[in-house]
């Protein structure tokens, strides 16, 4: 049986999803800094660091759920459910050509 997995075939997304891609990869790398410079005492006063920390992990949470969806979105329009989706057109291709060949095979 012929199967497309998640990882296979193209690449196949629009400009706008590539471009919140790389937004949202921006985004981690820039959180990831602000939270460096919290635990490194950058930032001196407590109050302001307690609510960075928790705007931090709010955005994140929101980075999270946009990749989620993104991916989700992604295997969908490549018709993949739990994990896999049937080419059809590849399978009827491979059966065409095997019983090309069992007809070979018989009239031999």
């Amino acid at each position: 049986m012929i199967l497309i997995t998640p990882d296979d075939g193209p690449e196949d997304l629009s400009d706008s999803i590539t471009s919140v891609h790389r937004q949202l990869s921006d985004l981690r790398i820039e959180l990831d800094h602000i939270y460096g410079r919290i635990k490194s005492g950058e930032l001196a006063d407590i109050k302001t660091a307690g609510e960075t920390v928790q705007d931090i992990r709010r955005w994140l949470k929101i980075v999270i759920e946009a990749e989620v969806h993104l991916e989700k979105r992604r295997k969908e329009k490549q018709g993949i459910v739990h994990d896999f989706a049937i080419d059809f057109e590849e399978a009827k291709s491979a059966i065409g050509s095997r019983l090309y060949n069992l007809r070979r095979e018989q009239e031999r």
